[in-house]
């Protein structure tokens, strides 16, 4: 008995020390884990903070982003590119340049007027103006000839007196010949960014074009506006001020207006109408892509029912060549086919057949005035370009 009651107290005590090492094991594994624990929580702790700093920049980027969005989206809107871009705006420009054009065309009659009534026309000085279209003047021509006549006179000299203006510079004056010469530097420099440089981006192709029609839009609103002097004085630019004086002085020459009150209203037109040919021309006609030109149809040249407009008979179409041509016809070049804006006005006439004699008088009439031209100038505008500054 008693040697069992020794083996039991062995065991046990043995169980004890067992579990003594085994519970000494597990803390040792417990602090083991405790300190994995603690990584773990400060590696997460780390994590949640970076977490937190990849949220708060990608939330920053996600505003640059929309900032940048906004921002490319004013661009666009400003310039009116995209790289899909609508041509609905290249579709009002035309509509817009169509309506000035019939615009002009009214100007240009009230201002000419019919030559009638209480209008007394100088014939002499109308003839020499129809020798210069090459029109016969052997009998007192009819008013709608001499009419038709006197509106291309006008719309070439006020052409003619602009081309001097965009040649000049450097004063305010001439700040639309600035701008002018500064668009065609700036878009030829962006033409050879796009043809020079490596890239398939359609944006660079189309910076060119916008950019001109951006500035000529700008120039056809507000070119050749009353100058600021300051907040409340404002001058007439000197261009419209000279020119729509000398037009009406050289009107003169053609036409008297015996009535003064009528006399007085179209001459008030003069300033209006210098103003929108050069708008026209000069401006509008650069807004359009392509670039739109003009053309004038000489006498004696077939008429064509696209390039030209008047009043005739379809039976004897065949028949009509071009008597003068008072307004250019308006068109885009294109390689499939010139693109009519708008078709010239022409005043027609039957054509004639002449003899082999009639012609030769012709070839030598016109060879001589390759060599002494006729002087027109007493009939033009008379302007010094002193007179702009």
């Amino acid at each position: 008995m008693e040697n069992e009651s020794v083996n039991t107290g062995d065991e046990l005590q043995d169980r004890n020390e067992y579990f003594k090492n085994e519970n000494a094991n597990l803390k040792m594994k417990l602090k083991e884990y405790e300190k994995i624990t603690e990584s773990l929580k400060a590696e997460t702790e780390s994590l949640k903070a970076e977490t937190e700093s990849l949220k708060a920049e990608i939330q920053s980027l996600k505003q640059k982003n929309d900032d940048l969005e906004a921002e490319a989206s004013r661009y666009q809107s400003a310039l009116g590119i995209a790289t899909n871009f609508d041509y609905s705006d290249d579709q009002n420009l035309n509509v817009k340049l169509n309506e000035d054009i019939l615009s002009l065309h009214d100007t240009l009659e009230i201002y000419v007027t019919n030559l009638k009534p209480k209008i007394d026309v100088n014939v002499d000085n109308a003839k020499q103006l129809l020798r210069k279209f090459n029109c016969q003047t052997d009998k007192e021509p009819e008013k709608p000839l001499i009419k038709a006549a006197l509106q291309r006179h006008v719309l070439e000299e006020i052409l003619d007196k602009a081309e001097s203006y965009f040649k000049c510079s450097n004063n305010e004056y001439f700040l639309e010949s600035d701008i002018v010469e500064s668009a065609t530097n700036l878009t030829g420099l962006m033409e050879r960014l796009y043809h020079n440089r490596l890239g398939d981006d359609e944006i660079t192709r189309l910076i060119p074009i916008r950019l001109r029609q951006q500035i000529y839009i700008a120039l056809g609103t507000r070119g050749f506006n009353d100058i600021k002097e300051s907040i409340s004085k404002y001058n007439q630019h000197k261009f419209i001020n000279v020119i729509s004086k000398k037009l009406n002085e050289m009107m003169d020459k053609f036409r008297e207006i015996r009535d003064i009150e009528k006399k007085k209203y179209v001459n008030g037109l003069a300033k209006g109408l210098v103003r929108d040919v050069v708008r026209i021309f000069y401006f509008r006609l650069p807004t359009q892509e392509p670039v739109a030109k003009y053309h004038w149809f000489n006498n004696n040249e077939k008429i064509n029912r696209i390039t030209m407009k008047s009043s005739w008979d379809e039976d004897e179409i065949d028949d009509l060549v071009v008597a003068v041509c008072s307004f250019p016809m308006i068109y885009k070049p294109d390689n499939d086919g010139d693109k009519i804006c708008t078709p010239a006005k022409v005043s027609t006439r039957h054509f004639i057949e002449k003899n082999l004699l009639e012609e030769c008088k012709d070839v030598i009439s016109t060879f001589a005035k390759t060599i002494i031209p006729d002087d027109y100038s007493a009939l033009s505008l008379q302007v010094n370009e002193n007179e702009f500054f």
